[in-house]
């Protein structure tokens, strides 16, 4: 029996030419300063060739060398101390990954009780950071050129602590939650190093947080019971979604109420809903129920999926219930 020929592959001739072609595209885009386009361009000649080891290679200095050519100097000069901590590749992974925006005086960036997946480095202007009481916004500290704002809401999963509202025009440049997504592939370690710097280098949101936290939790009664938890629509009624949970502490104002959760994604939806729970104690043999209302203000993650719901009550419970709960029997 005759030897089979192998057949040529009919796309083998095209291959060559194809990677040429993309790697002049490449450089041209590089040319006329379009780098997300270069970038684009490269993706394809790894998938159209991935043993054009040599072009893409060469294509990925390229565009590196166009991005440190054509970044924000001055915005590189406000900022050393946090560029300063990273490499080439780095820098322009953050830099490349912020929008740049103009906001006028008067506009609220954040409001207190809010969502907010944005971290904000003021390059130029002011802002106020207020805590709204009776109709005013009463200020408690003023941000301006070279600090951070809302580093802890975008670090963590938890509802802006105070509100903050232009005094003057600002330019900031804008960091997007979602634009972090890709960076765990991209520049490993580049996230954890950004939150690390936001965490010592932060001047409100960490203050302000700690403050509320200290209010809504100003005394803590260690307890033993559980809580039936049921997310309510944006009608206030029932849904057919609920949990089960131990709780360890509570205070006229919240309670935190520990899941099980698989992805930090579904954590981070809950925050902001409000939930109907029916809370049983049991305290020295004594057992008390009752229910109320709450919103999910703060969400931590822990080893395991496991995360605590930090809860503030919709109205304080009564100083009686309290005592009830966690007093020595009469």
């Amino acid at each position: 029996m005759p030897a089979q020929s192998v057949p040529p592959d009919p796309s083998s001739g095209n291959i060559s030419q194809q990677t040429d072609r993309l790697f002049c595209a490449i450089k041209q885009a590089l040319q006329e300063k379009h780098i997300a386009k270069a970038e684009a361009l490269r993706e394809k000649l790894m998938t159209t060739n991935p043993m054009a080891l040599t072009e893409i290679i060469r294509s990925a200095e390229l565009i590196e060398e166009s991005k440190s050519a054509h970044i924000d100097r001055n915005h590189l000069a406000i900022w050393d101390k946090l560029y300063s901590t990273f490499n080439e590749e780095e820098r322009n992974c953050l830099f490349y990954s912020l929008k740049k925006i103009i906001v006028p005086p008067g506009k609220i960036l954040l409001a207190k009780g809010a969502l907010n997946n944005r971290l904000f480095f003021i390059d130029k202007g002011s802002i106020s950071i207020c805590q709204p009481e009776d109709d005013k916004h009463i200020v408690l500290a003023q941000l301006g050129r070279g600090d951070i704002l809302g580093e802890y809401t975008f670090a963590t999963i938890s509802l802006c602590s105070a509100t903050a509202i232009t005094t003057s025009e600002v330019q900031l440049m804008c960091l997007e939650s979602s634009a972090t997504d890709d960076w765990e592939h991209k520049q490993t370690g580049l996230y954890e190093k950004l939150i690390n710097f936001c965490m010592k280098q932060g001047k409100v949101d960490e203050i302000l947080r700690r403050k509320n936290s200290t209010e809504l939790h100003s005394t803590r009664h260690t307890v033993s019971g559980t809580a039936m938890a049921y997310i309510l629509n944006r009608e206030g009624n029932k849904t057919k979604t609920h949990f089960r949970s131990t709780l360890t502490e509570i205070s006229l104002s919240g309670t935190s109420l520990a899941i099980k959760c698989s992805k930090k994604e579904t954590a981070r939806r809950l925050l902001a809903r409000h939930l109907l729970m029916a809370f049983i104690f049991t305290h020295h043999g004594q057992k008390t129920t009752f229910e109320t209302r709450g919103k999910i203000i703060g969400v931590s993650f822990h080893l395991y999926n496991d995360y605590t719901l930090h809860i503030q009550f919709l109205d304080k419970l009564p100083e009686q219930l309290i005592a009830k709960i966690c007093g020595e029997p009469g």
